[in-house]
């Protein structure tokens, strides 16, 4: 199992995660529950070789969850809203 199958599975244990190879080098990543597909989700080369990249994903597939259960996700959980401050502006 690679590096990125171990933390897709470690953030998604209420899950069967099932992962397969691209052709891009990439994976095909599946959560199921009781034998249904969830999520699917394709994830190119960099997003999985790269910690930020695979955290976003996560971050991305949790979002998409909680919109499906009906619940909107904490804004402070939404990895868009915490990158980085907006700008500020001084006039003179």
């Amino acid at each position: 199992m690679i590096a990125a199958e171990k933390v897709l599975s470690a953030a998604f244990p209420e899950f069967e995660v099932i992962t397969a190879p691209r052709p891009d080098g990439g994976l095909l990543l599946t959560l199921r529950n009781d034998d249904r597909d969830v999520i699917k989700r394709a994830l190119s080369k960099g997003q999985t070789q790269t910690d930020i990249q695979l955290e976003w994903v996560i971050s991305s597939v949790r979002r998409d969850l909680a919109l499906e259960a009906g619940m909107s996700p904490a804004i402070a959980r939404l990895q868009s809203q915490s990158r980085t401050g907006l700008p500020t502006y001084e006039y003179a």
